[in-house]
């Protein structure tokens, strides 16, 4: 069963799925991006505005292009049994991908937040709410009894993280102008 004008508004909304993806896009001026990483941007609320734009721009794109695709797939459907198992375990393998990769992205998120902390001397008191998404991304429970002290020790334990004290500012003098120490 093939059916031409269903393929042609498949491939429509593809192409209107892939404008809205690629509108997403956007790449920062490297001298924004250098003063954002170095702390010194000024204060706007047009990031977060572009941001949402983008977000929105992304779900748009998916669904034109999911229903374009979808169309397609009608278009050229035979009905077979065979066919339909095989688009089944497509989808189920798919889902198996998702999950393993799922699973180990946040194994490797759980170890470059160890790796990071173990080589910067950081106080989590001075953020907490820092200090709660780190611990809820390695599984650090908090209760509403629990001190401030125990919840930031409980996360340094999770990330083998030994009490570094911060250095004073003479230290931190003496490391910056005698570089390769």
């Amino acid at each position: 069963m093939e059916n031409p004008e269903l393929a042609v508004i498949g491939l429509t909304c593809n192409v209107v799925g892939v404008f809205f993806l690629a509108n997403s896009i956007r790449f920062r001026e490297p001298r924004k991006a250098l003063r954002d990483a170095l702390g010194v941007a000024g204060r706007s609320l047009l990031k977060v505005r572009d941001t949402a734009l983008n977000n929105m721009q992304v779900i748009i794109g998916f669904l034109f292009l999911t229903t374009g695709f979808l169309l397609q797939i009608v278009a050229q459907w035979d009905m077979r049994l065979t066919t339909l198992l095989s688009c089944a375990g497509i989808i189920a393998f798919a889902g198996a991908v998702y999950a393993i990769g799922s699973y180990s992205s946040r194994r490797t998120f759980r170890r470059l937040l160890r790796e990071f902390f173990k080589s910067q001397p950081w106080s989590f008191q001075d953020d907490m709410e820092l200090t709660k998404e780190i611990g809820e991304a390695l599984g650090v429970p908090h209760g509403k009894d629990m001190t401030v002290e125990a919840y930031v020790h409980k996360v340094r334990t999770a990330l083998g993280v030994q009490n570094q004290p911060k250095p004073n500012s003479r230290e931190r003098a003496r490391r910056i102008a005698l570089p390769g120490r």
